[in-house]
């Protein structure tokens, strides 16, 4: 070999003239990493887009704002802006008051029409300073119309689904009531750093359209960045109670952890999509190195190095992972845009409200994705490089003393199996590491591993059961099980692959089962009115609408009515992220018994105590967030000051896993001077009618609009949000189980083609061509039946891991144990059908050996 590299010669003799020979096979192996890659990028691209829209929208009107005055749930006095011109470094100051819009909705349909984000920023100042519209809009217009006339900045996205036109008008609705805006002028799509759905009016406007005559939401600032820290301290000095100053990061930074819990974990599960093509790479590489044991072993005799031989199998692996890697982020970038509508809709109806236009592209999460994709696949070929650079020289075995060995060794196996179990199990004690389940996610893959050493045994013993069973009335299922117990190396991997993807589907399947469960169990208990009013338009967490405190009082008046509740909610700060503040006449929790109280003296007695007083109840997730329960205090800060509320009790909750808390409705109006209402429930007489009164209440709140619901819509409309919420689980599902079944032609092909020669002998023997068909599907057959089996026996380990761990450290709710039997019974069923499916054409390639060139060979 003088002059020549051995590097490439062995390269070229083990993997590149192997894999030309089975260019479906490593084609497989590619496809399956390339989806596994696709996933994962997508949810991450999904996930960055949701938090940069976000980070968008909080510099909307200049980037170089770098410090922000803003009220904690309520707008501040007006004239704070004089004071912060004044403060020495502050270059510019401008106003802005900021609330939501619906256009577009239908009646009747929650989930139509668009929350648009109206900016109500100084638009002469802008002119004249060039500071606050962030791109001079299409076309001429008369900044004074901005002024007079009600006169708005739309996208040209907006203006163009809705039929605008410059110098039009169109209807939306804020708080059930019509408002009508002039189109000033069109933004065009070219605006760099503006989101499609903010609408830009001036600061005036916004204060007379939304209630905020001499009050300002927001202050945005430019300062001096040598005097920024200097400047932050003196402005927020001379602030009033419950307004503080910050930097826009600041804000993006509480978002971020808002989300970090829902980015995590559905981050996590497209992961496991990848997890399964990395069993895929394992069994390729392994098929490679049994089947070229001998070849391997001369080229050890002749003075190759184990090392050399080891590098070359495991740039095996490599080269598949960069393959398939590169293919999975061209083509995970295009499944961005879908999973971007999803995830988006996710965070706006759940958390922060949000529009993404299109997705961010994050080099680094390109980056990322590429190298987990690489690095995954190599690690996946380490243990089959290794394996082969065992091999000793001149060694010339067949695959089959292989396998009887790993047959034997089948206890070993599952004895280690059991060991990681019992380790995943110790993982379990451990509490989250910021927040992050980390342990959790470590003993899910500790359960994945052992229950994948178990997996030979269960291959031999079945193998044992089929040939004790006879069989004897059908010739190809015979073979078919004995050629299962022959090679249980390729058949113990395609099972792995298809357990680890049915495990995947049927811990979801079950958490979401348990989750809708406890969802629809907690509606049932906190959901008691007959009727329940809300503003008309979009529901969401980008949806602000809310009712004055009048409107109350006109519907206790209505015949028929017995009472009414109200509801207010606030985003607040607290500890670093967001939360909602909720507020009610807390006497009706008593009276109705709507809130199941965790632990605390009752509701009852806090019915009696608590009103108007700083007593707090908090739910579930913000007390194991923070560590908090009964009797603690909690800081916050507010337009009366800091006030500390005492915590009477914790309740269970499912609307938002963010945290919250909930105060007696005048205690809101004496440290917010808040009384609005957000909806109202009704109570009916005994002898009303539903329909009549519903009626009654559309009218008597004319010109309000307002949706009217009653419970079971109500309900409806609770789990229809759920199951819009964790939509996009569906897709990381058929995902796993696609490359799964990939798995399942990989293995079956290669052992056709391992088993040409026995398969002639077959055919020579008498075995028609539809028997070696029927042998092929008969052993699709059982490597379905046993990955869907094993599969569901994990994915219940998983699901309670999933249920009663992870999900308890990372959101804090507590969830009922609910198993989906006819869905598991669906999964199992598809999954063998699936597996049948992927064994047709390695039965067609079976079914034309030809018997002649075989019977030859041998």
């Amino acid at each position: 070999m003088a002059g020549l590299r051995p590097s490439g010669i062995l390269f070229d003799a083990l993997v590149a003239g192997y894999v030309r020979q089975n260019g479906l096979r490593a084609c497989i192996t590619v496809a399956a990493v390339a989806l596994g890659v696709a996933i994962a990028l997508a949810i991450d691209l999904a996930n960055a887009t949701a938090v940069a829209s976000f980070s968008r929208n909080v510099n909307v009107v200049s980037s170089r704002v770098n410090l922000q005055v803003f009220g904690l749930g309520k707008p501040f006095d007006e004239r704070t802006l004089l004071r912060v011109r004044a403060v020495p470094g502050v270059e510019d100051a401008e106003p802005a008051t900021e609330d939501t819009i619906v256009v577009g909705a239908k009646p009747g349909d929650a989930f139509s029409g668009e929350v648009l984000r109206v900016l109500g920023v100084d638009v002469l100042q802008g002119v004249a300073t060039n500071a606050q519209l962030p791109a001079q809009p299409a076309g001429s217009y008369d900044p004074y119309a901005f002024v007079t006339g009600r006169a708005a900045v739309v996208s040209e996205r907006v203006a163009r689904r809705y039929g605008l036109r410059q110098g039009g008008s169109f209807d939306a609705l804020w708080g059930g009531r019509k408002i009508r805006l002039r189109v000033g002028a069109v933004l065009p799509a070219s605006a760099a750093g503006v989101d499609s759905s903010v609408v830009f009016v001036d600061v005036v406007t916004g204060q007379e359209l939304f209630g905020k005559v001499g009050v300002l939401d927001r202050i945005d600032c430019v300062v001096d960045p040598a005097r920024l820290q200097a400047a932050q301290r003196e402005i927020a000095a001379l602030l009033p109670h419950g307004t503080r100053v910050v930097e826009p990061r600041v804000r993006n930074g509480e978002i971020e952890r808002l989300l970090r819990s829902f980015r995590f974990n559905l981050g996590a599960l497209s992961y496991m999509a990848l997890l399964v093509a990395a069993y895929l790479v394992y069994n390729a590489v392994a098929i490679s190195v049994v089947q070229r044991r001998s070849q391997i072993g001369t080229l050890r005799a002749i003075g190759v190095r184990r090392s050399q031989i080891f590098a070359t199998f495991l740039a095996e692996g490599a080269i598949a992972g960069v393959a398939g890697s590169l293919v999975g982020v061209l083509f995970g970038s295009y499944l961005a845009t879908f999973a971007v509508k999803a995830v988006t809709t996710t965070v706006d109806t759940i958390y922060v409200g949000i529009h993404a236009d299109a997705v961010a592209y994050d080099p680094w999460a390109l980056a990322r994705a590429f190298a987990v994709g690489v690095v995954l696949a190599a690690a996946s070929a380490a243990y089959p490089a290794f394996d082969a650079a065992r091999t000793a020289p001149a060694i010339v075995i067949r695959s089959e003393a292989l396998e009887r060995r790993l047959a034997a060794s089948g206890a070993y196996y599952a004895l280690g199996g059991a060991g990681l179990a019992l380790l995943g199990m110790l993982a379990t004690r451990f509490g989250p590491i910021d927040g992050i389940p980390l342990f959790g996610y470590a003993a899910a893959l500790l359960f994945v591993a052992g229950a994948s050493l178990c997996i030979p045994l269960c291959v031999s013993l079945t193998a044992r059961a089929g040939a004790a069973a006879g069989l004897q009335t059908f010739p190809p299922a015979r073979l078919a099980v004995a050629g299962l117990g022959a090679s249980p190396r390729r058949t113990s991997i395609a099972i792995a692959s298809l357990m680890v993807a049915t495990g995947l589907v049927v811990a979801i399947a079950a958490l979401l089962s348990s989750f809708r469960t406890s969802v629809s169990d907690w509606t049932a208990q906190s959901l008691r009115a007959d009727l329940f009013v809300r503003p008309y338009g979009a529901v969401g967490a980008s949806s602000e609408s809310r009712f004055p405190p009048q409107v109350a009082q006109t519907l206790r008046r209505l015949p028929g009515v017995r009472a009414v509740d109200g509801f207010r909610l606030l985003t607040v700060p607290f500890g670093g992220t967001q939360i909602d503040l909720g507020a009610t006449d807390v006497r009706s929790l008593g009276l109705r018994n709507k809130l199941v109280l965790l632990d605390g003296p009752g509701i009852a007695s806090i019915a009696r105590t608590m009103p108007g007083t700083n007593g707090v109840l908090i739910n579930e997730p913000l007390a194991v967030h923070f560590g908090l329960a009964t009797g603690d205090s909690i800081p916050l800060d507010t337009p009366s000051g800091n006030v500390r509320l005492k915590v009477l009790a914790v309740y269970n909750d499912f609307s938002s896993d963010a945290g919250g808390m909930l105060i007696d409705s005048r205690t809101m109006k004496r440290l917010y001077g808040d009384d609005s209402v957000d909806s109202l429930a009704i109570y009916a007489a005994p002898s009303a009618d539903l329909h009549d009164l519903r009626s009654r209440v559309v009218r008597a709140m004319l010109p309000l609009r307002v949706d009217v619901e009653t419970t079971r819509e109500l309900r409806e409309l609770v789990i229809a949000i759920f199951d819009r919420t964790f939509a996009i689980t569906s897709a990381l599902r058929v995902i796993a189980v696609a490359i799964a079944v990939l798995g399942v032609v990989s293995a079956l092909f290669a052992l056709v083609l391992e088993r040409r020669r026995e398969i002639g002998v077959l055919r020579y023997l008498g075995l028609s061509t539809g028997g070696v068909r029927s042998m092929v599907l008969c052993e699709a057959g059982l490597i379905g039946t046993l990955g869907g089996a094993l599969g569901i026996a994990l994915g219940l380990v998983l699901a309670v891991l999933l249920v009663f761990v992870i999900n308890r450290q990372t959101f804090g709710w507590l969830i009922a144990w609910n198993v989906p039997v006819g869905a598991l019974v669906q999964t199992f069923v598809l999954v063998v059908v699936a597996a049948l499916a992927a064994g047709l054409y390695p039965a067609g390639v079976a079914a034309r050996i030809r018997t002649d060139e075989t019977v030859r060979t041998e």
